[in-house]
């Protein structure tokens, strides 16, 4: 079978191959709401760890029936509204709490939805450089931060 031709062969942006990812790693999310997933890539572009939302290991979860909030139906708690009765760690968070700071320090983390504030200030503190995430079906432009804040 021939090779194919330089012109055939095709590689996404980083962006784009980084963000893919993250919706694989959303997949293991574990809500009834929404599957969030989140993975680092250190300053040189190499991936370096993900993280997804959900209970601690081993607890039972929000697919289990097991959160207060994941039972709650849009009408009775609409998107976005309030988080206290959630019993899940963030996705950024489970990234952040098993990363290495030295990938940290100057990487970007891709996000599949965009980041609450909470976890924008932890990202930033950690020194991350950039949080990427899509705004629309395929639009990757939102940058929260690139080196300095631009919040």
């Amino acid at each position: 079978m021939p090779l194919p031709t330089p012109q055939a062969v095709t590689r996404p942006s980083v962006d784009t191959w980084a963000l893919g990812i993250a919706r694989a790693v959303a997949t293991r999310g574990d809500c009834r709401r929404s599957q969030v997933g989140a993975v680092l890539l250190d300053r040189r572009e190499r991936l370096c760890m993900s993280g997804y939302n959900g209970t601690t290991p081993k607890a039972r979860g929000c697919l289990d029936g097991m959160c207060p909030r994941g039972r709650s139906t849009y009408d009775e708690l609409p998107p976005g509204g309030d988080y206290s009765s959630c019993i899940a760690i963030h996705a950024e968070e489970n990234l952040l709490i098993h990363a290495r700071r030295e990938d940290l320090e100057g990487g970007t983390v891709y996000i599949t939805r965009s980041p609450c504030y909470r976890c924008k200030v932890r990202l930033e503190a950690a020194g991350v450089w950039r949080i990427v995430w899509p705004l629309g079906a395929d639009d990757i432009d939102a940058v929260i931060f690139d080196g300095r804040r631009v919040y």
